[in-house]
């Protein structure tokens, strides 16, 4: 049976899978987030010659005294250099698991990647060094990485086009819920165990084995070896049916498209992980906010990235349903997301106020819709070697943002007035690769024999 109809093994088979699909990207992002919503006790913990015995404490003392530089007793470079280990990891992470999921089960190498992150990541919360920390975030993003070639086969092989950005918005939903939920956490440390903040990493990481349990119990081999269709990109609605057509892997490399997509892909992470990093220290160092309320705030701020995932799916179905060809519908949803992005331009130079937290929940709205389009594309150009071409895209994005991160740490030392011009020019990436997208897309061989035909 093809993946003409979403969940072959029925409308609950079809629920239990996104449910683990989306719970997966979930914890995927809390092992993240606990460690960027410590980022004050982070760059606090690990400075070398710290001169107070607590971030309360200094943080009173500069209360008190307007000399006291509440950064110059933060280690933004350490905090920075484990982020940009995260981003190492999950670039070689990338290309590993991308390999390994073409050639080993996702129903066995699935679960494996997500226990082992979690285990790294309940040993983020324990070292008590700078290279612990650093290696520790390492391992993170390097089995996190896993995450999405397993993720995005599943989809890729279990969804109809149509729906498939619909699937994908669903998965890439749990990111923001694991973003919600995990500032609640570090939230409730603060208020009844501040100097226990490390125990939320502990919290956060035991929930990967009960994970794979269920994936296990609920995915069967034959769930993930459906053929895979590849969209009709010129017919209106949902078009004719085919295979997908097979390109030699090293042709993959030298298809338009793939760079067509490289280019993409690095646009759409730098806007979303630089926010993602670099918000809580902007929020709460530069435009005084207590650290309850960026806390409060990055809860709701994540609920509109949930919100704009979701929409992204929504919005293309319900325009295929009116008979717009699925790749239309994809290209109209990216370039109205992109805009919605660009609005963290005018955001960096707001002063603070409830304008200033508005047009960032607008700025979130956009920011995920992005991805979700950017992964169905992601999913037309192979079935038999997807998860190298998402291993690959992901291995240069990754790699980049591994030096674009320690790159923002030290200019923000030298320069923290500088945050304004890397807004304005992270902010219109997604705008760039709309129009990237729409000229330089071209059009994919079809199939000479329809599904039905074969």
């Amino acid at each position: 049976m093809s993946n003409l109809e979403s969940g072959h093994r029925g409308k609950s088979w079809t629920i239990y899978l996104f449910l683990l699909l989306f719970s997966a990207t979930l914890l995927n992002y809390a092992a993240r987030f606990v460690f960027t919503q410590n980022t004050s006790n982070i760059q606090f913990e690990f400075k070398e010659n710290q001169q107070f015995s607590s971030l309360e404490e200094l943080r009173e003392a500069a209360d008190a005294d307007p000399k006291v530089s509440i950064d110059a007793h933060l280690d933004k470079s350490a905090y920075a250099d484990a982020a940009s280990n995260f981003s190492l990891g999950f670039a070689f992470g990338a290309l590993i698991f991308g390999t390994l999921a073409d050639v080993i089960s996702v129903r066995l190498l699935y679960p494996l990647v997500v226990v082992v992150w979690s285990i790294a990541g309940i040993a983020t919360g324990m070292v008590d060094t700078v290279t612990g920390l650093w290696v520790s975030r390492l391992f993170v993003g390097l089995f996190e990485a896993g995450h999405w070639p397993c993720a995005l086969r599943t989809t890729q092989r279990t969804f109809h086009p149509a729906q498939r950005t619909g699937a994908n918005s669903i998965l890439q939903s749990g990111a923001s819920i694991g973003a919600v939920l995990t500032p609640l956490l570090v939230l409730f440390y603060l208020h009844n165990y501040p100097t226990e903040w490390r125990h939320a990493f502990l919290i956060v990481g035991v929930c990967g084995v009960p994970w794979a349990i269920c994936w296990l119990l609920v995915v069967r081999e034959s769930d993930i070896t459906q053929p895979v269709i590849q969209t009709d990109e010129t017919s209106a609605g949902v078009g004719t049916d085919q295979e997908l057509v097979e390109i030699p892997f090293w042709n993959i490399f030298t298809t338009r498209r793939w760079w067509v997509l490289l280019f993409t892909v690095i646009c759409i992470n730098t806007v979303w992980h630089f926010i993602r990093v670099w918000m809580v220290d902007w929020l709460e160092n530069v435009h005084g906010y207590e650290s309850d309320f960026v806390a409060q705030f990055t809860s709701a701020y994540f609920l509109s990235t949930f919100a704009g995932a979701l929409a992204s799916g929504a919005v293309i179905s319900w325009l295929v349903k009116k008979d717009w060809n699925v790749h239309k519908a994809r290209m109209t949803a990216f370039v109205v997301f992109a805009c919605l992005t660009a609005l963290i331009v005018p955001a960096a130079f707001m002063p603070k106020g409830g304008l200033l937290l508005f047009v960032l929940l607008i700025v979130a709205f956009g920011s995920l819709g992005l991805f979700p389009i950017y992964y169905s594309l992601n999913q037309e150009i192979s079935a038999k070697h997807q998860g190298k071409v998402g291993g690959s895209l992901g291995f240069a994005t990754w790699f980049l943002l591994y030096f674009f991160h320690g790159w923002v740490g030290e200019l923000l030392e030298v320069n923290p007035d500088s945050r304004q011009t890397i807004f304005c020019a992270v902010g219109l990436l997604p705008f760039v690769a709309f129009f990237v997208l729409k000229y330089c897309w071209g059009q994919r061989p079809q199939s000479p024999v329809t599904l039905s035909e074969s």
